[in-house]
């Protein structure tokens, strides 16, 4: 089987219902409405998401869940104009606090939560310029917030990130700079997130190909167009070669993250015409 037959074997059993949806939007017929519909089902009535970030089990919404459901939206090519777009960057306008960040509710730790989500320190720049990224790009967001976040990416901004192994602590950087707009930094830190991942690729010390491709996202972005074609041969090579015999792709997670992954995982390889 290719690999889209042996995915499409893997979401008949494994992946959550929104992981299903994605692979039955974005590679079958499933219209966009009943995409949204089945990520409508993570909303809650104040408008931000729960339980698509999987370490965070409590029913209230949280930044991250929220910032996955703008990315979700982001690949699905939704316009910010959508209703469930609307109420999601109203949450964001009323939920952020003075520092320019999205903290979690006391009721969050109630809850079942992975040890790096309950010893989380705030204000960070993640999810503060990881969900700012986002807004951006799907044309939302008030200039109090961004101009908020603004002011929190000179405070805790660091070159120094980009110089180290920690891949999340790359993250702002590259959520916050990848989407086209004007920034004076912004080519700055896009350099520095190149040869970061030039260099994780030399020392081949990334947990996985998806890891690499969550930085690069598809061939028209800084890092798409910048990185060596044989990197980006290699890293496909490699990504195709990581699907497991039951059609998904390993987690260096919990299982509950292979249908995302695996969703991911497909939607790069199409970004750049591998399926």
């Amino acid at each position: 089987m290719d690999i889209l037959q042996k995915a499409a074997h893997f979401f008949q059993n494994q992946g959550r219902d929104i992981d299903q949806a994605l692979f039955h939007y974005h590679f079958d017929d499933l219209p966009q409405e009943e995409m949204l519909a089945v990520l409508g089902r993570y909303q809650n009535e104040d408008g931000g998401f729960w339980g698509l970030e999987v370490d965070i089990a409590a029913p209230e919404s949280n930044p991250f869940a929220t910032e996955l459901a703008l990315h979700i939206c982001i690949q699905a090519h939704v316009p910010g104009s959508h209703p469930l777009l609307q109420k999601t960057a109203e949450y964001l306008e009323t939920t952020q606090s003075d520092d320019g960040d999205w903290h979690f509710a006391d009721a969050i730790y109630e809850h079942e939560l992975a040890p790096w989500f309950r010893g989380w320190t705030w204000p960070t720049l993640n999810p503060g310029c990881t969900t700012a990224g986002l807004l951006r790009e799907l044309g939302l967001g008030s200039q109090r917030l961004h101009g908020r976040v603004e002011q929190l990416f000179q405070q805790l901004a660091n070159e120094a990130d980009l110089t180290g192994d920690q891949f999340y602590a790359v993250r702002p950087y590259a959520f916050y700079f990848l989407p086209q707009w004007d920034h004076p930094q912004r080519e700055f830190y896009l350099s520095g997130l190149l040869w970061w991942l030039i260099r994780q690729h030399v020392e081949d010390s990334l947990p996985s190909s998806g890891h690499f491709f969550e930085y690069v996202r598809n061939p028209h972005t800084y890092t798409g167009q910048w990185l060596p074609a044989h990197i980006l041969e290699g890293r496909l090579a490699a990504l195709a070669a990581e699907q497991t015999e039951d059609g998904g792709w390993p987690s260096p997670y919990s299982d509950g993250w292979r249908g995302w992954i695996t969703a991911q995982n497909l939607m790069t390889l199409r970004q750049f015409g591998r399926i």
